[in-house]
Order: structure tokens, then C-alpha cells, then sequence
């Protein structure tokens, strides 16, 4: 009986799905959020929340992820951080709610459910919190500006609760690099007049270095598994 539980946000595809097959894989029990439906087998549960909503998502996660935190004396408890969502084009075009959306669903989530993964966590449980972070954490990159604050709010936001915490807890601050996801796919099909920075997400696919969601993958589940961690980390696939 497997003594890892981990719960990873935007299951359905790109990398959040590769991270939970191989964390089903290496007998972690797993708990998935996405919008869409997604289905792994034995150790895996969905749940279809849209974490735009944060009310009915934070209700939703207390009551199914609570009872699951509460059912075992769980030796480690994983968060993975994955969800997101860019608005790609000029900010004058920006809608105040898509804003609002793209917000709630790249900061506010995911620093909520830092808090509520140490909050429930069983006495004694390690905690893995991997966010999933971007190089536009650290440069502002033309026609993604709610991106970039999003990324650099989370990063900062990571290490705020890294020195909070005393004990049992590690959180990186992970960039997956250029990957293969719908992200990337949505940028480079965007108008370059209307986002500025269309042209370079074209060039990488054009040069074949969009990597596999499984390499970003591999390295998210063996920092949950690593016995020793510093309290707050960052790095970037190589």
C-alpha cells in the first residue's frame, strides 16, 4: 500500500498529465484537477474543477482532498503546481475578467493550495511542493505580461512560504524549459500583429526544440522523491 499521495493540477494533458503516469508508476496514489476528464487506472482520482472558480474549487479540494489527507497516515504529501493559463496578445486588448480568470488559476490556486496541503497534512508528512515556473518569471516577454506576473508572483510567493515554514517542507521552483504543450501550441497560432512575441514561439517548433512533457516530467517526480531537499530551490531542465 503505497504511503505517498500527490496532487497535481492540470492532469489532463501536456505535463501535468506525464507527471501523473509516472507517479502512478512508482506507486504514488494521486489526486488530478482539471477542467477536462482525465483517467489514469488504479491509484488515480479526478476531479473536474474549473480553478478559475476559486470558491467552488477551494470547496470542492477541502471536502474530496481533505477526506483523502485525513483516510492515512500519509508519509508524503506531493503538491505539483502545473495549471495555467497564458492570454497571449497586447495589453491594451486584455479583458479585466480573462485577466482576473488567468490570475486566480496561475497565483492565487495554486498559493492556496500550498496553505491547504500544510494545513492538512498528517502529522509528521513531508511535503514536496513543486511550481511549475517559466523563464518569464525573470523577463518580461512582449504580449505575455499577465503571464510573466503570474510566474514571478508565484515564484516570490514560493519563497515567502518556504521561510515561513520550520519543518518537513521543500519547494522548488521548477522551469520545464520549451515544451511540447497546448500552451505553446496557442501561442505560435496567434496573429503576429496581435501577439508580439508569435514569431519566436514559431521558431522553436520550426527548430524541433520543443522538448516531450515527459522529460520535465521525470525531473518534477524525482524531486518528490528526493529524501533530501533544501526549504526553497529553483532550476531549470537542462
Amino acid at each position: 500500500m503505497s504511503e505517498r499521495l500527490a496532487i497535481v493540477t492540470g492532469t489532463s494533458s501536456g505535463i501535468g498529465a506525464a507527471v501523473a503516469r509516472l507517479l502512478l508508476e512508482q506507486g504514488w496514489e494521486v489526486i488530478g484537477i482539471a477542467r477536462r476528464e482525465a483517467l489514469f487506472g488504479d491509484g488515480y482520482r479526478h476531479m473536474a474543477l474549473d480553478l478559475a472558480d476559486a470558491q467552488a474549487a477551494a470547496q470542492a479540494i477541502e471536502r474530496e482532498c481533505g477526506t483523502r489527507l485525513a483516510e492515512r497516515a500519509w508519509e508524503r504529501v506531493g503538491l505539483v503546481n502545473n495549471a495555467a493559463v497564458a492570454i497571449p496578445g497586447r495589453i491594451e486588448s486584455v479583458d479585466a475578467l480573462e485577466l482576473s480568470r488567468a490570475l486566480t488559476v496561475n497565483v492565487a490556486m495554486p498559493l492556496w493550495l500550498m496553505g491547504f496541503v500544510l494545513k492538512r497534512r498528517p502529522r509528521g508528512a513531508e511535503v514536496r511542493v513543486l511550481n511549475v515556473s517559466s523563464g518569464a518569471a525573470h523577463r518580461g516577454v512582449p504580449g505575455l505580461a499577465a503571464y510573466c506576473a503570474s510566474k514571478a508572483a508565484l515564484r516570490i510567493a514560493g519563497m515567502a512560504v518556504a521561510a515561513e515554514v520550520e519543518e518537513a517542507l521543500a519547494i522548488y521552483a521548477y522551469e520545464p524549459g520549451v515544451v511540447d504543450t497546448d500552451m505553446q501550441r496557442e501561442a505560435r497560432e496567434q496573429a503576429p500583429d496581435e501577439f508580439p512575441s508569435a514569431a519566436l514561439f514559431r521558431q522553436y517548433h520550426a527548430e524541433g526544440r520543443l522538448a516531450a512533457p515527459d522529460l520535465p516530467a521525470a525531473d518534477i517526480v524525482k524531486f518528490l522523491e528526493s529524501e533530501r531537499a533544501e526549504r526553497f530551490t529553483e532550476g531549470r531542465r537542462s
